[in-house]
């Protein structure tokens, strides 16, 4: 009991107690691990934590004693306000207010209270003592020390309390951070410290630090030595690399070469093969490539030449065509042709006799390119000489029919229409070799189709050939044709067709040039498209 009757209670001796009878025996409390220290100091915290609820117990049943005096305190104090009020009142009325009664408790320092008050003053108090030092000794065996942790704690007066008087030196030296007052987390040097403020009222500031000097020089040891492996891997990969990219790059001037010789046309340029790796990987397709290349020029050459050969072909072939409109007399007559992009077999001609005939040639070759055009040279120079021998029509046809399948290597056959037309007497003859029918467009506006006499010349030689003669008049018209113009195409595929070409012949009478007329109207039908074969026209206008 102190000098006010307070209860006091040491909690020293008892710990000390308890850690005697935990502690083996052959052993110190210095010399125990961390681990052992912690073990141990769990299992006396365990026990004093049995005393310090006893004790709560006891101080339990004291503050209920204490509240039961109270409350009979205040029946008595009530009975006698009740005795007092039964009596006669004087003039003054004093009131009676019933007593206030609170309950206080607190925790200072090391010492734990609890007050009863009543109206404002103290009727029971319970206090008891704690040995802060031992109980703070017992927290800071439980902290982990194994990187080095420095626990502490600061009382309000600035008092540090410490494991050791050592560890109480290393604290003084951290600064604000040993103070009341200090920061909550602050770096001093090679220290890293975390305090905070005791939530139990006690006005402790407990905290630790924890050294980081060794963890900054682990990692300047460990920076310094990845650094070094780092150099050592550089060097080692520079050993490797430097020959194989010195190989790389002999190897890539060599296909650049080789594709400089390329570009300025030399297409039998090859690198050499030396590896199987990428880089004889890349020669192998290089090569390739520059085989493909060589094979695709030669390609081009060769379709260059046979371009050329066609086009001279062609020239050769218009040269051989009546290049200007024939006038005998009264009678007028002019042909063109409209050629496809090959070279075809269309001919046309007209040239008057030594007999004062004029002589009307239109005809079409099978098949088409340069031996079509051969074949419709050949047949060209062999009418102009037979017609000249005043042979008949027939007979010129049956000779041509004849030579064709004899001469000529292969099923190749010609459409042929010839006539010969008399100027004075206006009489036509003619022979149509299984050409289109050909028109005579009369001058009251008439039309009369002057159909096949007989097969192609050259398609089953030896069939014969019929001559017939047509009586015109002056101002009658003739109009020869191929079949290219009827089989004319516009961009949809749709054909001029033979009906479509007796109509605008009937309208193109009266227009001052037929031939023309036609051509245009041709030309429109077909638009944009190419055409796909040659269309040859020949007006003749009977004087």
């Amino acid at each position: 009991m102190d000098a006010r009757g307070n209860l006091m209670i040491d909690m020293g001796p008892l710990r000390r107690d308890l850690f005697r009878q935990v502690l083996p025996a052959d052993k110190r409390f210095e010399d125990l691990t961390p681990e052992e220290r912690q073990r141990i100091a769990a299992e006396v915290n365990q026990r004093l934590l049995g005393i310090q609820q006893g004790l709560q117990i006891g101080a339990a049943e004291l503050q209920k004693r204490a509240i039961a005096a109270e409350k009979e305190a205040e029946a008595k104090q009530a009975a006698a306000a009740k005795a007092a009020a039964a009596k006669p009142k004087s003039a003054v009325v004093v009131a009676a207010s019933a007593p206030e009664t609170r309950r206080k408790s607190s925790l200072s320092g090391s010492s734990i209270a609890v007050n009863v008050e009543s109206n404002g003053m103290v009727v029971r108090t319970l206090n008891a003592e704690i040995n802060l030092p031992n109980v703070l000794a017992t927290v800071f065996s439980t902290t982990r020390s194994d990187r080095g942790e420095l626990p502490f704690a600061v009382g309000k007066d600035g008092v540090v309390y410490a494991r050791t008087e050592a560890d109480k030196a290393l604290v003084a030296k951290l600064g604000d951070a040993a103070k009341p007052n200090g920061p909550a987390v602050v770096r001093l040097h090679d220290w890293v410290v975390v305090t905070t403020d005791d939530k139990s009222g006690s006005g402790l500031r407990l905290g630790i630090a924890r050294p980081v000097g060794d963890s900054l020089s682990d990692l300047r040891n460990t920076a310094a030595r990845n650094a070094g492996l780092g150099l050592l891997f550089v060097t080692l990969a520079l050993v490797g690399i430097v020959p194989l990219s010195s190989r790389l790059t002999r190897n890539f001037s060599t296909l650049s070469a080789a594709v400089a010789r390329i570009a300025h046309g030399d297409y039998a340029a090859r690198v050499p093969v030396r590896s199987k790796d990428e880089a004889g990987q890349l020669a192998l397709a290089f090569n390739q490539m520059a085989a493909d290349v060589e094979r695709h020029q030669q390609t081009a050459v060769e379709q260059e030449r046979i371009r050329r050969e066609l086009e001279l072909g062609r020239r050769i072939q218009h040269d051989m065509l009546p290049q200007a409109q024939l006038t005998f007399g009264l009678t007028q007559v002019q042909g063109v042709s409209v050629p496809a992009r090959e070279v075809g077999g269309d001919y046309f001609n007209y040239f008057v006799l030594d007999s004062g005939l004029i002589a009307l040639l239109m005809g079409d070759v099978s098949g088409k390119g340069v031996g079509a055009a051969l074949l419709m040279a050949n047949i060209q120079a062999s009418l102009r000489i037979r017609l000249d021998l005043n042979q008949s029509l027939s007979d010129v046809a049956n000779a041509l029919d004849l030579d064709i399948e004899k001469n000529t290597p292969g099923p190749v056959y010609s459409t042929l229409f010839m006539a010969l037309l008399d100027p004075a007497t206006r009489v036509l003859r003619y022979v149509n070799a299984g050409h289109n029918p050909q028109y005579v467009l009369r001058r009251d506006g008439g039309l009369e189709r002057m159909g096949a006499t007989g097969l192609p010349v050259g398609l089953l030689a030896g069939r014969g050939y019929t001559e017939r003669t047509v009586q015109l008049q002056q101002d009658d018209l003739l109009f020869l044709y191929t079949d290219g113009c009827v089989e004319e195409e516009n961009e949809q595929a749709e054909m001029f067709g033979t009906e479509r070409l007796e109509e605008l012949l009937l309208s193109s009478v009266k227009t001052k040039n037929p031939l023309h007329h036609v051509e245009e109207s041709l030309k429109a039908f077909r638009g944009r498209s190419e055409p796909l074969d040659d269309a040859t026209l020949m007006t003749v206008r009977v004087g």
